[in-house]
């Protein structure tokens, strides 16, 4: 219809509005490009009230933006649904877009909570007369559907798209891949990125049909090639493997970096490992970790993963362990079960950060209960020894049983030694042999030296030293000192004892350097008989086991010396082997050191305190300090 036919079907009256509604929104127009958003709203109302819905749409979108007023998206539904109704299809998208999620009151509700906080009565008024169409939106999804329905029959694609997409997350609707692929096929047609997107998604996933990853993989690309930064990732994917297309890493490669150009976490994950590599685009360390970080920084959490890996191990930079507890960290944060048991074991260890036993077994503990087994173990040695938590034997039990049964060798080792001990209010002899069987199965060395002892004691099993003997080999073989100790232990108690195998296997346990092995050691080379005894070979082994720290040792060595057997007679030095003993707690060292003080031999006299060594021989139950406190008094 040409204008003179349509003026002529006009009444004066609504051509004067028509006019009227006209200069407004013009001006309108030229206010808001001046940035001038008060005028152009007053001017948009005044064209409003000459019926004009594109001056409606253009008050609701400043509402939106916060353009000139407060953002509120209440009142701009009241605006775009005038508009709707006066036939405007954007209007009645955005107004469909809104009701099918609603909206919350972000900044306005914030503000009102706070001033209500205050004065409720006030509060209220002031909301009334500031927002008189409130400052929420409840979803409807109803008058939604509605209103997207009538912007794509005025042709608005993205409203096809949308209903697409509802028919196909069933999150307001139920699913119906029908419906979604022919609402989402006319929008893609049209050229809707998002629709080409969702389509390929539903041909790649299968959705409806059986799945097409050619096809998928058309839509895919014609999305990308608008910048859909999503698609981009998809059509990538699909071309590093092979999927729909040929394989193409370098395609890929230029695809995901196109979307890491849209700052897509995944994009940026994907094309960091890319660049890290070197496989399918040129190898580029620096541009890898920025790619890595900014997807980092998004919670990508593969991005944090490759991150702390790449920072903890240097295959490509100098190890940086501060900055990868800090992405190990974000990691845990973000839930991740492996990377809290890192953080644990670098707290626990100071790697990267200050050494905290608290924090270590706080994430020790939320990787426990995420169900790893190592970080279980972790947990009950902490509160086994009170360490970053108060001792509990009860929750030690209980996660060194949780590590045992999924199958942590030394956590049935542990929850054995438990059970043996009766920290859990009973012994159960049984039920530790059982645990000690499967460790031992497992090759557990620990395990077969606790088990081959049970086996000697009878205790819950008949008594087999043969297949203690055997048990005992088998760790001692493998370097176990303290198995070797068992052997020498076993062939020096037999009737009658067996010196030369005894001190075969406590040289093996002594050249380890155990100290309880070298002790022994020495005593069997001074118990041999032609060329096992060796005197000044035992006082060698005697040197070393004091000096690892074994009190009987240095209390044997002090009575070698005070009478001059295998060594040269030395009353002070014997003196202080002593007095190195008693400060172990050894008893008749510190009556000897006593008596030797009290009566000034080998050391300065000194009675008080010769008396004191001697008093506490006696409460450690020793007959002649007994005997001698007796004397004294």
């Amino acid at each position: 219809m040409s204008i003179a036919v349509l003026a002529a079907c006009l009444s004066p009256g609504a051509l004067i509005r028509r006019t009227r509604a006209s200069h407004h929104l013009d001006r309108g127009e030229a206010a808001y490009a001046r940035k001038r958003f008060v005028s152009a709203l007053r001017r948009w109302r005044a064209a409003c009230l000459a019926g004009s819905s594109e001056a409606a749409f253009r008050i609701a979108e400043l509402y939106v933006k916060g353009e000139g007023v407060q953002r509120n998206l209440a009142e701009a539904v009241k605006w775009y649904r005038q508009a709707a109704e006066g036939g405007h299809p954007k209007a009645q998208y955005r107004l469909g877009l809104i009701l099918l999620n609603g909206a919350l009151g972000g900044g306005v509700a914030k503000w009102h909570s706070a001033a209500a906080a205050s004065d409720a009565e006030l509060a209220k008024k002031n909301a009334q007369a500031l927002f008189p169409s409130g400052f929420e939106v409840e979803p409807d999804p109803d008058e939604a559907l509605r209103w997207l329905d009538e912007a794509a029959s005025n042709g608005v694609r993205e409203a096809d798209s949308l209903v697409g997409t509802v028919y196909l997350d069933g999150r307001v609707r139920p699913r119906d891949f029908a419906v979604a692929h022919a609402r989402l096929e006319v929008a893609a047609e049209a050229g809707v990125a998002s629709a080409q997107f969702r389509l390929g998604d539903m041909l790649f996933r299968g959705l409806g049909s059986p799945s097409d990853p050619a096809a998928a993989a058309d839509w895919y690309e014609r999305a990308a090639a608008q910048g859909h930064p999503r698609a981009a990732v998809a059509i990538g994917s699909l071309l590093m493997c092979g999927q729909g297309r040929p394989q193409d890493k370098e395609g890929a490669g230029a695809w995901f970096e196109k979307a890491a150009e849209a700052d897509d976490a995944q994009a940026l994950y994907r094309a960091g490992l890319m660049r890290l590599c070197g496989d399918g685009l040129p190898r580029n360390v620096v541009r890898a970790e920025s790619y890595l970080r900014r997807a980092g920084k998004k919670d990508e959490l593969p991005a944090i993963l490759a991150l702390a890996e790449f920072y903890s191990r240097g295959a490509h930079v100098e190890p940086d362990l501060r900055e990868a507890y800090i992405w190990y960290r974000r990691a845990a944060e973000l839930g991740e079960g492996r990377a809290q048991f890192i953080v644990g074991r670098l707290c626990a260890t100071g790697a990267g950060v200050v050494a905290n036993l608290k924090e270590s077994a706080r994430w020790f503990l939320k990787s426990a209960e995420k169900g790893d087994p190592i970080a279980a173990h972790n947990v009950a040695c902490l509160y086994a020894r009170g360490d970053g938590v108060g001792k509990d034997s009860d929750a030690a039990a209980k996660w060194f049983r949780m590590a045992a049964e999924k199958g942590v060798a030394v956590s049935q080792v542990a929850l054995a030694h438990a059970l043996l001990s009766g920290e859990q209010g009973m012994r159960d002899t049984e039920a530790a042999r059982t645990w000690l069987e499967k460790a031992a199965a497992g090759g557990n060395h620990e395990a077969k030296v606790s088990l081959a002892a049970l086996y000697l004691s009878g205790e819950s099993v008949p008594r087999d030293r043969d297949r203690a003997e055997q048990l005992l080999q088998q760790a001692a073989n493998s370097g176990v000192a303290s198995a070797a100790r068992g052997l020498g232990n076993l062939y020096f108690s037999d009737k009658p004892a067996n010196i030369e195998e005894a001190a075969r296997w406590y040289r093996l346990g002594a050249e380890a350097g155990d100290a309880e092995s070298q002790y022994r050691f020495s005593i069997a080379l001074r118990a041999g008989n032609g060329a096992a005894k060796s005197p000044s070979e035992a006082i060698e082994w005697l040197h070393r086991a004091a000096a690892n720290g074994h009190a009987a040792a240095a209390f044997d060595l002090g009575v070698a010396c005070c009478v001059g057997d295998g060594t040269p007679r030395d009353v002070a030095k014997g003196a202080r082997l002593y007095a190195k003993a008693a400060e172990q707690g050894h008893t008749l060292a510190m009556f000897n050191w006593g008596v030797m003080l009290r009566d000034g031999v080998g050391a300065d006299a000194d009675d008080e305190a010769g008396r004191a060594w001697i008093a506490k021989a006696a409460e450690a139950g020793l007959m002649e300090a007994r005997r001698a406190s007796e004397i004294a008094k």
